[in-house]
């Protein structure tokens, strides 16, 4: 058996404790989690006492502790940031840090100048990328190249529908120990701000959060598939009924790629039901990804590839991997420090996702002003 890393985890909320703690759990010859920290502390103390981890109630003193080697930070977004430098200053072997990595490519920017001199690879959650009908997909398309279409979908329900089901035995923090989230949500205020300026609206910093908080997944993969876009051609939010803070947000982006275009839309609703994956095609192949709920510990992802064959059209169908996204992102993050393997979804390319996200809510503002004249 080969080194075993000791995790310490920064954030025991819904995701810890329905996505990590279970992948851990089951690379135990790998990892095992050390040490945990919460805002709430029952809820640090549930996730100690299924886990065998130490509680620190004060995350600092869990980054610095020397008996964590990896540390997961998957507190609120707001404080990605201080949590990331930190275990950067404590030299730790590597970070896995929850999407988005910042609220903005200024605060990324400086995460990755940090990790880049510290020399301790900070990984971004991005666990689409390491899907494995994704990395068959990238094999089949072999790269950013000219395409024809593309289309990235994300709708879903709501989390607290999903994490409500009692396999998940989940536990969430009392009322009063949930301050953190909320100031978060005004610190998503301020980055809107920052970015747009003082006329910046309630409905942008809506729009704003479920760029960073969702369709942050699609971005990165269709990055790697298609490269970098030349313009936001068109980006739209719409309320689901109103209030929209109350009934829910859909989007509508369309990017220009020169040789082709690529549409994503994303939508919460009240249904509890995932639709969530893209479709590819250009002249010779067709690629079309399907992904389960998040929240599905061991249903696969699926692909279907469509191209012609002496004649005739043929249908691949890829799937049966039961291994999900958050499992192989673990096992790249043991590789990273085992191995001395670059990070697949490393911070500093991350920086241009959030410059994407940027460049969208640009011009979700200018479509506005446009629609309104």
């Amino acid at each position: 058996m080969g080194m075993q890393l000791r995790v310490g985890i920064v954030g025991c909320g819904e995701a810890t404790q329905a996505l990590h703690v279970p992948v851990i759990n089951s690379l135990a010859s790998l990892f095992r989690v050390s040490a945990c920290s919460d805002v709430s502390v029952e809820v640090m103390k549930e996730v100690a006492s299924r886990t065998g981890a130490k509680p620190i109630a004060n995350p600092f003193d869990l980054i610095d502790d020397t008996h964590v080697d990896v540390v997961l930070i998957a507190a609120p977004d707001s404080y990605h940031q201080d949590f990331t430098l930190a275990a950067c200053r404590a030299k730790k072997k590597a970070v896995l840090v929850e999407k988005p990595p910042a609220l903005n490519s200024r605060l990324a920017s400086q995460m990755a100048r940090t990790s880049e001199e510290s020399g301790v690879p900070v990984i971004v959650g991005y666990p689409h990328v390491y899907d494995a009908a994704v990395q068959k997909a990238m094999e089949l398309w072999g790269g950013p190249q000219a395409f024809r279409f593309a289309r990235f979908g994300t709708v879903i329900g709501p989390n607290e529908k999903y994490t409500a089901d009692d396999i998940l035995q989940t536990i969430r923090p009392s009322v009063v120990d949930r301050w953190p989230g909320i100031i978060g949500q005004l610190d998503y205020a301020a980055a809107t701000t920052e970015l747009l300026g003082t006329d910046a609206e309630v409905n942008h910093v809506l729009a704003h959060a479920l760029l960073l908080g969702l369709v942050i997944h699609d971005i990165p993969v269709m990055r790697r598939f298609l490269g970098d876009p030349s313009d936001v051609a068109y980006a739209r939010a719409y309320a689901l009924g109103a209030p929209m803070s109350e009934i829910g947000l859909s989007q509508d982006i369309l990017l220009d790629y020169g040789t082709g275009r690529a549409l994503m839309q994303s939508e919460i609703q009240e249904i509890k039901m995932t639709d969530w994956g893209f479709l590819l095609r250009r002249s010779d192949l067709q690629l079309e990804v399907k992904y389960p709920t998040t929240y599905a510990a061991a249903a696969p992802s699926t692909l279907t590839a469509t191209y012609e064959k002496d004649g005739m059209t043929v249908e691949e169908a890829h799937g049966g991997r039961f291994e999900t996204g958050f499992r192989r992102e673990w096992k790249h993050v043991y590789d990273v420090v085992t191995k001395g393997v670059e990070p697949l979804t490393g911070i500093r390319d991350a920086v241009k996702d959030i410059e994407l996200v940027e460049d969208i809510m640009r011009a979700m503002t200018r479509s506005e002003q446009g629609a309104s004249k």
